[in-house]
């Protein structure tokens, strides 16, 4: 009873210094920013909402973080079993510290038509009439998310990593389990916890990320980022309310995404 009194004490407290925190004052700002929005939105305002656009950004964003996390993840277990977990991967800590920008740079530069992929296959004479890059798929941006996400989901994963699971995985591998029956079973159980909260900052990252898509993705359909920042540019006031409604939906998707995956980490477990 005495345990549980502190913890409401110790809650309470943490709640109070959040609100006084410059977190509680950004916190504070959006609220009123959400609701003058609201108030003041009209029906040309709403008419820059696109359904299309949120679908596409959700979409991709989700692509990306099932893909990024499952690779991660199939990459640290390989890790795990083999006994390499304390060898040290320079190569993921640049890929870490090298800006979404800068990498968004290299894939175009890599994989855009005039790139180097496709100037080095016209040397053999094999002409690819493929668009990776500003394409309507958002091939461009699903390659940029995965590919820098994945060292962030391994080294993670490796960093959360508690020792007394790796006698689980060499016991289910003993009594005849396979590699992946191995990881599906027993490695993503045991670290649901890590793989949803992982997947949750991935997805609120690629979701509200603008930089990325704006330069590797089409006009059309268009990154939500992207067009909120567009509309928040614009000097018609329509405009600028659409970009605040944009920017609340952005945050309660992620949002709502975030309390889907801890409710199905939950049944999981």
């Amino acid at each position: 009873m005495e345990k549980e009194y502190y913890s409401k004490i110790a809650l309470a407290f943490l709640l109070f210094l959040t609100i006084i925190s410059p977190f509680g004052i950004f916190l504070y700002a959006f609220v009123k920013v959400t609701g003058e929005s609201i108030m003041n939105a009209s029906f040309a305002s709403l008419g820059y909402l696109s359904s299309i656009d949120l679908l596409f950004s959700i979409s991709v964003g989700l692509f990306s973080t099932l893909v990024s996390v499952l690779i991660g993840a199939l990459i640290c277990f390989y890790l795990i079993i083999s006994g390499k977990t304390k060898l040290k991967y320079g190569i993921l800590n640049i890929v870490l510290v090298l800006p979404h920008i800068g990498f968004a740079y290299i894939i175009y530069l890599f994989f855009s038509q005039t790139g180097f992929l496709f100037r080095f296959l016209d040397l053999f004479g094999i002409a690819a009439d493929i668009n990776l890059v500003n394409d309507g798929w958002g091939v461009g941006i699903f390659l940029n998310y995965v590919l820098k996400e994945i060292p962030f989901v391994i080294l993670y994963l490796l960093a959360t990593h508690k020792p007394q699971n790796k006698d689980h995985i060499f016991a289910a591998t003993d009594l005849g389990a396979g590699y992946f029956e191995t990881f599906r079973k027993i490695y993503l159980p045991l670290n649901s916890v890590q793989v949803v909260s992982i997947s949750i900052v991935i997805f609120a990252f690629i979701i509200g990320n603008y930089e990325v898509p704006n330069l590797l993705g089409a006009n059309t359909p268009q990154f939500f980022s992207v067009s909120a920042l567009n509309n928040f540019q614009s000097i018609d006031p329509d405009q600028n309310i659409a970009a605040y409604l944009k920017v609340t939906i952005i945050f309660f998707t992620a949002f709502l995404m975030s309390i889907f995956l801890r409710l199905l980490v939950r049944r999981m477990r």
